[in-house]
């Protein structure tokens, strides 16, 4: 691994300030995990993580609990925002308990509070006084918001709302804290006052009333709500997703979020024109939110596959990293192993610039929003959906690719790879599964198009199809690690999608009433992607103008070329028919890419560990065996192994798992012996 580290063309630490933004901040992250992972007991990487016991449901949530805890003090003690939207092993705020009381809970009430109730609120849920958790999905409606059942009824007599879960549908299931965690919940119901329906709205519900006995907080439910905590899931079992049933549970009228609308005491419902609008920021946010911590997740994907395939030999073979004492070679010097994991490495990169991207983009939309200016929201809107479906679903997929390259090693739980893939798997459908997400983008596509809207992120479009796109690239050889090149070969392939899409929906051969936009379902989807894809391509080639480190700005170069390059000939690669199939690329260009990606990954190569060593990871954070950064993958596995309950109860009992011995192995082992001595005779 020292050796492999010396290797590098570049000082990762530099590339470390620039993924963190300074010196200052990377010394601010080191000191508080170094806290966190003291309190928590796993500083000490020789011992088995707790997580891999022999932990039941109960036992994870009080993990869950006994890090949400620490991580949230440790943030209040120190005055910093760290562990808000993620927790101590980089994984969403949501993986524990009181994760989204900082993720979702308190940044809706900003948003959607009026100042008045933003004064009361937001000082109980920084001090700790109130635990908060986000209702809206339910049994029977999730992303579409719409479709929401659950009704809050204006009782005018009592100046209350009457929450109720009206069908078996409609019971509110999934949000994490409503479980056991949380005192309160902004609940998402239908509006109704003297018979009318306004839609959904949000509503502090604070039915969950916490007294003081001695020196002991207790939760008591009331009898008109029924909560109860949810099943095991795939991942984030460290957290009480519950579901909850309402009966009649009466709440004040001011308890209704009013930043935006009001309801007199009378019942007179009155609502901003901007009201829609700002019911979007809460979710602008989450994905926003979700789009920065995928390129994390996805990086430790790739920082242990990478660490492991390093120091893990096998074959024979001459090359640069062969071992003369042994004759094998490490893994990753096959081209088919570098080939994966540098190529989903560059799309690690890709995700965090893109994230960047999406953070400025919001920030701005932010400040219009404060001078009442809502010009920002569709490109917001879109630019987080988009970024969302494709960073997800581009984070799963990779870290699977990536737990495969490790073989069955990858397989153990203790590579911490399976946490790491199921993880990001929930992503693809939390916040608005991501099928709907693209249909976000197509839809902005599709009206800008049609309206002749040409806002600055579509100008391309205009531009092409005004110019025409029959021409063919003509790029050669080494071109094609040129950002112009690459961007317009990216550029013609979105426009020809998205222009040919509006004109199939646009037909006079579609037939009344015909649901058009079903049927040209897929075409969009491709579109939607090749337009995000652009904007990604646009944000990795943005950011390494602002790089001023020689060396890194290199290395970081390669990386993007070698990001676009794979999106057009890789056989994973989505949608790269799109390419190719209006012959703008020839097969002879194609066999130039192919010959540019193998130089890429020649280049890339001693670089490798270096471009995983800056993200900075903690050997704790990581929870892996395999990826430790000394990369002493064979003495960590064999001593957490030796540390797994069931072999240490063994131990005591000469290495005999003693109840499963006698109550199962003994009796069938007595019975062949019984057979043979039978048939001996």
């Amino acid at each position: 691994m020292k050796q492999a580290r010396n290797k590098a063309s570049f000082d990762s630490t530099i590339l470390t300030e620039i993924i963190y933004g300074s010196r200052e901040n990377v010394q601010k992250i080191n000191e508080a995990f170094a806290r966190v992972e003291k309190a928590l007991g796993t500083d000490d990487t020789s011992k088995l993580p707790a997580c891999y016991g022999n932990m039941n449901r109960e036992d994870a949530f009080l993990e869950g609990l006994k890090a949400g805890k620490i991580t949230w003090e440790d943030g209040f003690v120190h005055k910093h925002d760290l562990f808000e939207t993620m927790n101590h092993q980089w994984t969403a705020g949501n993986s524990n308990p009181f994760g989204l009381h900082t993720l979702l809970f308190i940044p809706f009430i900003r948003n959607q509070a009026s100042p008045e109730q933003c004064k009361i609120w937001i000082p109980q849920c920084e001090s700790g006084e109130i635990i908060g958790c986000y209702a809206q999905t339910e049994l029977g409606h999730g992303s579409f918001v719409r479709g929401i059942e659950t009704t809050a009824i204006f009782d005018e007599m009592t100046d209350e709302f009457i929450i109720h879960s009206p069908t078996f549908s409609s019971s509110k299931y999934w949000p994490g804290a409503l479980g056991f965690t949380a005192t309160h919940a902004v609940v998402m119901a239908r509006l109704i006052s003297h018979g009318l329906d306004h839609g959904v709205h949000a509503f502090m519900c604070p039915g969950w009333n916490l007294e003081i006995l001695g020196n002991a907080p207790i939760i008591f439910w009331p009898s008109e709500t029924t909560l109860t905590f949810a099943r095991l899931k795939m991942a984030y079992n460290a957290v009480d997703n519950g579901y909850a049933r309402f009966d009649q549970v009466r709440i004040p009228r001011t308890n209704l979020f009013m930043k935006s609308c009001h309801l007199s005491r009378q019942g007179v419902y009155k609502a901003s024109k901007n009201r829609q609008k700002l019911l979007y920021g809460g979710m602008l946010n989450s994905r926003r939110i979700i789009n920065r911590i995928m390129a994390f997740k996805f990086a430790q994907a790739l920082t242990i596959a990478i660490r492991y395939s390093t120091v893990r030999e096998q074959g024979q073979g001459s090359t640069s990293f062969a071992n003369p004492q042994i004759g094998e070679i490490a893994i990753m010097s096959y081209k088919h192993q570098n080939y994966r994991l540098l190529s989903n490495l560059a799309k690690v990169y890709a995700v965090f610039f893109a994230s960047q991207h999406c953070d400025d983009i919001h920030r701005i939309h932010q400040q219009k929003i404060a001078k009442d200016d809502h010009s920002g929201l569709p490109y917001a809107h879109m630019l987080a959906s988009g970024l969302k479906a494709w960073a997800t679903q581009t984070a799963a997929d990779g870290a699977e690719d990536a737990r495969r390259c490790c073989g069955g090693h990858g397989y153990l739980m203790i590579s911490g790879l399976p946490e790491i893939f199921s993880s990001l798997t929930a992503m693809t459908t939390l916040e608005g599964d991501n099928y709907v997400m693209w249909q976000q983008v197509a839809k902005y596509l599709i009206k800008n198009i049609n309206h002749n809207v040409w806002p600055e992120d579509m100008s391309y479009i205009q531009r092409r199809s005004s110019s025409g796109l029959h021409e063919k690239c003509q790029a050669r050889g080494n071109e094609f690690r040129s950002c112009k090149v690459l961007l317009d070969i990216y550029e013609h392939r979105s426009a020809r999608l998205s222009t040919e899409v509006a004109v199939m929906i646009a037909a006079p051969s579609n037939a009344a009433g015909t649901d058009v936009w079903n049927t040209y379902m897929m075409q969009l989807f491709s579109a939607a992607r090749a337009h995000i894809e652009v904007i990604i391509l646009k944000s990795f080639i943005g950011h390494l103008d602002r790089i001023m480190d020689n060396a890194t700005k290199i290395v970081l170069s390669r990386l993007t070329s070698l990001f676009a390059l794979t999106g057009i000939t890789s056989p994973g690669a989505i949608d790269a028919i799109g390419f190719v199939e209006d012959g703008y690329l020839s097969s002879c260009q194609l066999r130039d890419i192919r010959s540019q990606i193998d130089d890429l990954l020649d280049e890339l190569l001693p670089d490798a560990i270096a471009l995983t060593d800056a993200w900075n990871f903690t050997d704790a954070s990581l929870c892996s065996a395999i990826g430790m950064k000394d990369g002493n993958v064979y003495e960590t596995i064999i001593e957490w192994t030796r540390q797994l309950p069931i072999n240490v109860n063994a131990g005591k009992t000469a290495d005999v798992f003693a109840e499963g011995f006698e109550t199962s192995i003994k009796p069938i082992l007595r019975g062949q012996l019984q057979m043979r001595e039978r048939a001996r005779l």
